[in-house]
């Protein structure tokens, strides 16, 4: 495996996480309205399966209302970020701050072929570290019965996780103090076949 180099940089007074693989890298970056496209192409190479595990329904095409929701975020009660390889989008992790201000659900999602390379860890530790530096105290979120790969990845995130299963559905709530470093992830991202 290639050695991989860690390292933050500014562009345009945004804070972007690049990870090199080799000549090109992964970066993270938060959405704007101009990401639609690139988004929308990222569903339309998404497996049935990832899109059903993501919104719990058997979407073809993700709607365009869904699309305009990962977009329009304010960066402070909500937050999305985006992976990006080259000018490819391959990840989206968002939240979304409930009533009670100290909680927020989150939501995330990998393209197939990025998957189980450490995209979803990378992308989950940064929207996890920016929701905690805006005062925000727990994650929850659902997860469908059988998605074990996620359940996986929370364990590996976050050092505290809580599940209730109830009709199928694992609730479940994370306290972002329990945020582990985010040097684990990058160790362990691979390139994608």
């Amino acid at each position: 495996m290639q050695d991989l180099v860690y390292r933050q940089r500014q562009q345009n007074d945004s804070r972007d996480t690049v990870i090199w693989l080799g000549d090109s890298g992964v970066s993270i970056k938060a959405t704007t309205l101009m990401d639609k496209e690139r988004l929308r192409e990222m569903f339309s190479r998404l497996s049935s399966e990832t899109i059903y595990r993501r919104f719990h329904l058997p979407y073809s095409q993700v709607p365009e209302r869904i699309l305009a929701l990962m977009l329009n975020v304010d960066h402070h009660d909500n937050e999305a970020f985006l992976a990006v390889v080259g000018e490819e989008v391959v990840g989206h992790a968002m939240y979304v701050r409930l009533d009670n201000e100290r909680c927020a659900e989150v939501a995330f999602v990998v393209e197939d072929g990025w998957q189980s390379k450490g995209i979803g860890k990378l992308l989950l530790s940064q929207i996890a570290e920016k929701a905690r530096a805006r005062g925000v105290e727990y994650f929850t979120g659902g997860v469908l019965e059988g998605n074990q790969r996620v359940l996986d990845l929370l364990d590996a995130v976050f050092g505290e996780v809580r599940y209730v299963m109830s009709a199928g559905l694992y609730q479940f709530r994370v306290p972002l103090r329990t945020l582990k470093p985010t040097t684990e992830p990058v160790r362990m991202l691979r390139r994608a076949v």
